[in-house]
Formats: C-alpha cells, structure tokens, sequence
C-alpha cells in the first residue's frame, strides 16, 4: 500500500507539470489537484505510525481515490471532454483495477470511460491538431481493455484456487504483525464448520476451540519478524464447531511483509489409525 500511495502522489505530481508544460491550453483545478497531491503525501507518511494504521491508511486511501476519481470527471468535463482530458481519466481510472478486484466496479468504469471517449470523440472533429490527441485515446483504450482482461483472468483463477481449496483437507491462515487474521481459506468450511468471516480479525482468537490450535497471538505480538524451527512446522488438534477434535500438521512461513502464514493438512484419520 505504501508503493502505491507513494507511485500515485509521484505520477499525479509529474503528470500536472506535463501538462503544465506541453498542452497549457487546458483549464485545470490547480488548487485542488495540488491538494490531493499533498493529501497522498500525508497518507504515504501515515503508513510509517503504528496506531490503527490498517483502518486509517485504509480509508485515507479510499478517499484519496475518490476525490482523485470526482477531480478527473470535473476535469473532464470542465475541458468539454478533450481527448487529452479523457486519457487521464483513464489513466486514474484504469490504474485502480490494479488494486480493486470487483466485477461490479470494472463494470462501471468501463461504462465511464467508454462514454467519456465516445462524447470525446463525438464533441471534437477529427483535424490535424486532435489526430494524435485522438491516437493516444485509442492506446489508452486497448491499454485499458488489456489492464482488465488481465484483471479478469486473475478472479477467475482465484476463484477456480478457492473451489480447488475447499475441496482439500487443507487449511490455510494469515495473520499480520498486528496480530490480526487477514485470511482463512474457505476450506474452513468443510474442515471446522466455520464461516472464514467469522475467524477474521478476533474470531479466530475468541473462539476457545482454536485459538491454542496455531501460533499463539502473544508471540507474534512479542517476537515479530522470528519464526523458530519450532513453530516452523507443528502438529495440533482443533475442535470443529459440532465439537469434533481435528488434527493438523501445520507448516508456518513468514511473507516478506511480515505476516504469518500457516498451512495444515487434515491428518485426522491418520492419527485415529
């Protein structure tokens, strides 16, 4: 989140001095672009404070979008749909499938961006002074329609990963360096009874039926960053929530962010053998 924040003030900055420079001729909210530039400098420097900085940075960034996606449709507007105005429109707006993974959401900003170019396109005639203007539109769309194919491609092997998982004795678990869980594979399911919703966060630690059965919360508060032989690979018994004991070999790895992640197979039948 850190690069990206940091990636979006930088691009926003040099993108406004290149535009400054090469095509002056359009009007621009000098004062509110400049704004959401030092907005996304506070948020980049809010990532470095430790309190409540997944829920702060996490919302800052939310309406730092925003306000740069209202920014760019006022831009847009106020230059009567340039193609050069409609082609940072889809810069912004194409940058943020990167990191929003919603059918929904792509649905909408391809409508966006497909009737800004078509109004671009149909409020400006095609001379020689728009021609490139207009060329760049057209790599901007099929750089656009690439992003999302991409993007797409990606949900559904994510998608095919998750149903493959829940057809596995296989559980897998993340926890950040907060000692919060970030991730339960939906496997959980089948294995323990439990909805994945319901272990995020503090459901896995409250729940008196699991929360012996991993990493204990009190050592990745206290140690982060340590990951021991010991705890590197385990074996524990958890109870599912019809109140059956399942045994699992764990296998925990740390990710280069600092989060803890376990992997455990059912070896349940094995044991009772």
């Amino acid at each position: 989140m850190r690069l990206v924040i940091a990636l979006f003030s930088v691009t926003a900055a040099v993108t406004k001095l290149l535009y400054d420079r090469f095509l002056p001729e359009l009007t621009d909210l000098d004062a509110v672009r400049w704004t959401i530039i030092g907005l996304g400098s506070v948020a980049f420097i809010s990532t470095y404070f430790r309190f409540k900085r997944a829920i702060t940075v996490t919302y800052f960034s939310l309406f730092l979008y925003l306000s740069t996606l209202f920014y760019v449709i006022a831009f847009v507007v106020i230059n009567r749909f340039d193609p050069n105005a409609v082609i940072i429109l889809i810069l912004v707006v194409g940058a943020s499938s990167v990191i929003i993974n919603s059918l929904f959401y792509y649905g909408v900003q391809s409508a966006i961006i497909l009737l800004a170019s078509m109004l671009a396109y149909s409020s400006s005639h095609l001379g020689h002074e728009n021609l490139m203007a207009f060329l760049n539109l057209i790599i901007a769309l099929g750089v656009f329609g690439i992003v999302i194919a991409v993007r797409l491609k990606l949900i559904s092997s994510v998608k095919k990963s998750h149903s493959t998982l829940e057809k596995l004795n296989v559980l897998s678990i993340v926890a950040n360096k907060e000692g919060d869980i970030v991730f339960v594979s939906p496997s959980v399911q089948n294995l323990l009874g439990y909805d994945p919703k319901e272990l995020v966060k503090e459901g896995w630690w409250s729940s008196q039926n699991l929360r012996d059965g991993w990493i204990s919360r009190d050592y990745i508060l206290n140690y982060p960053n340590i990951l021991p032989k010991e705890i590197m690979s385990m074996e524990t018994s958890l109870i599912s929530k019809d109140g059956k004991k399942v045994w699992f070999s764990w296998v925990n790895s740390m990710l280069p962010n600092g989060n803890y992640v376990g992997v455990a197979l059912d070896v349940t039948k094995y044991k009772n053998n």
